[in-house]
């Protein structure tokens, strides 16, 4: 082989190469491209996948809280409704107890004054009927039947002659006797009741019933006192035990209209109005 053919050959060759390294290059550099393309594709499919499941995970939480928050938005409501319903009804409670308050507060000034009148009244009636009975005298312990028929005409001499009093014809004027109402008793007698004509006659009785003491009638103590309704002959019995602890002490006393207790001890002047009261100074001063 010629030089000049051996050396156009070994041109070729090395222009082969080079057009082969080149045509590989060229290849290379587009597959590298095209790998890179598909990596970047596949990070942007990716990237938009999630987007896409954080969207639709994002509405679909705010869908559920939207929904949440509709049923929280309700309840809160009708909260608010009964609230306000209670409300109303506790204010309309509230005025209702204070208007009851305010009459109750005015009831209980009339019941009181009600009660004032009431005591005032009673007072009055009791007196009244005290005042009735003030030529009156109650004799107890005489048998039942011992007046007889004729109670008027018994008692008139019965008196002066049981009391030993001096009287005009031996009688005292009498317009009234009977025994106390209710049916007898076979353990008990009923007390006599006596309305005298004159009033000086009653205080005479008393007196003289005093000064005698005792008084014994076939048998039977008789026991002769002033007539008094039945509110102050209760007051007076309350001192019958006082009253019993002053006559053992030998001390005297007298019983004031309506019912106050009084004696004198130790050179003193004392009057009561309670029992209790009374006994408590007996104790103190030591009358037994």
């Amino acid at each position: 082989m010629k030089p000049n053919e051996a050396r156009n050959d070994n041109e070729n060759r090395s222009l082969k190469k080079e057009r082969l390294f080149t045509k590989i290059k060229g290849n290379f550099s587009v597959k590298l491209v095209f790998l890179l393309m598909k990596d970047i594709l596949n990070a942007s499919l990716e990237s938009s996948a999630a987007a896409s499941i954080a969207q639709t995970v994002t509405e679909r939480i705010g869908e559920l809280m939207e929904e949440k928050f509709l049923d929280l938005r309700s309840t809160l409501d009708r909260l608010n409704g009964r609230i306000d319903d209670n409300t109303r009804r506790i204010t309309e409670s509230e005025n209702r107890i204070s208007e009851d308050e305010d009459r109750i507060t005015s009831l209980e000034n009339q019941v009181s004054e009600l009660q004032q009148k009431v005591k005032t009244l009673t007072e009055r009636c009791d007196d009244g009927e005290n005042r009735s009975r003030r030529e009156n005298i109650r004799i107890i312990g005489l048998k039942e039947g011992s007046e007889g028929q004729s109670s008027v005409t018994f008692f008139e001499s019965w008196l002066p002659e049981v009391l030993g009093m001096e009287t005009k014809r031996g009688v005292i004027k009498l317009d009234r006797a009977h025994r106390a109402l209710g049916p007898p008793k076979e353990d008990r007698c009923r007390p006599v009741i006596i309305k005298l004509h004159n009033f000086t006659d009653k205080q005479r009785i008393l007196t003289a019933a005093r000064e005698k003491g005792e008084i014994i009638y076939k048998g039977s103590r008789i026991y002769i006192r002033q007539d008094f309704s039945a509110q102050v002959r209760e007051a007076r019995q309350k001192f019958n035990g006082t009253c019993q602890r002053l006559i053992k002490g030998g001390v005297r006393f007298s019983m004031r209209y309506p019912a106050t207790l009084c004696f004198s001890l130790k050179g003193a002047e004392r009057s009561f109005r309670s029992a209790q009261a009374a006994e408590e100074f007996l104790d103190k001063n030591g009358l037994k």
